[in-house]
């Protein structure tokens, strides 16, 4: 038979290594306990932070839309306002940048708004890179370009813009215009003749389709009066070429001697 002190001693010692577990358990678990609510934490900050992120791009474009009414009513200045608090509410949003150049120019800042039709060209560049089937941001950077009198660059966006959506009427009548500016009349013809076929009672396209015919015209006339001074021209040199030919003196018959 052990003695009780040698019972007593392992009994102890089975309590004391019995503790250890148990606190090594309570540990662990929370250590568990903290990173899971550590994660959680991060990740309440992270929907937060994206939730920020979302209501600041939807009080932006709110604000677009409101500069847009404010714009529409010659409202110039408060149409400015609106556009440079989206913009500092989310300075990548394209429109607002380009609404913004619009306002500018109605105020006559031509420099401030040439700055933002520049700065809408670069974010509408990023946007259509990153998505090329956007047929608006093709639609809005083309008017960028054309606000920028930069019309071949507003007519290869105008054009795609109309590959992608084919029933955008505006964007045909806009591609017949930047098409006019750089006297391609027949490319011109055919846009305005689309923008009419998708809506008839577009008085702009009519007199638009009008220009560009009588562009045309003046082209077809302005050939046909080079040609025939060209032709003149070569008639009357053939003429002074045979004025100024002397004919060879005829030689005296021999004397005899």
């Amino acid at each position: 038979m052990r003695a009780p002190f040698a019972i007593l001693t392992q009994t102890g010692n089975l309590l004391v290594v019995a503790m250890a577990v148990f606190l090594a358990m309570g540990n662990s678990g929370c250590r568990r306990g903290s990173s899971r609510n550590s994660n959680a934490n991060g990740g309440a900050t992270s929907l937060e932070s994206e939730s920020v992120t979302d209501k600041s791009k939807r009080e932006a474009q709110a604000l677009v839309d409101q500069g847009k009414e404010f714009y529409k009513n010659d409202q110039d200045q408060q149409a400015a306002q609106a556009f440079q608090e989206a913009i500092r509410l989310s300075p990548d949003l394209a429109e607002a940048h380009l609404r913004l150049g619009m306002a500018y120019a109605a105020l006559d800042k031509k420099t401030e708004a040439d700055q933002s039709y520049k700065k809408a060209v670069e974010l509408y560049k990023k946007r259509v890179q990153s998505d090329p089937k956007d047929a608006e941001g093709f639609f809005n950077q083309g008017l960028a370009h054309s606000l920028l009198h930069q019309d071949e660059e507003a007519t290869r966006a105008f054009r795609q813009a109309t590959r992608l959506k084919p029933d955008d009427e505006e964007a045909f009548y806009q591609l017949g215009m930047s098409e006019t500016r750089l006297a391609d009349y027949p490319e011109a013809i055919a846009a305005f003749q689309k923008a009419l076929e998708l809506d008839p009672n577009d008085y702009r396209a009519t007199d638009a389709l009008e220009t560009a015919q009588e562009g045309t015209k003046r082209i077809k006339e302005g050939k046909k009066h080079a040609e025939d001074m060209l032709k003149k021209q070569q008639e009357n040199a053939n003429a002074n070429a045979n004025s100024n030919t002397k004919p060879a003196p005829k030689r005296s018959p021999s004397k005899p001697w």
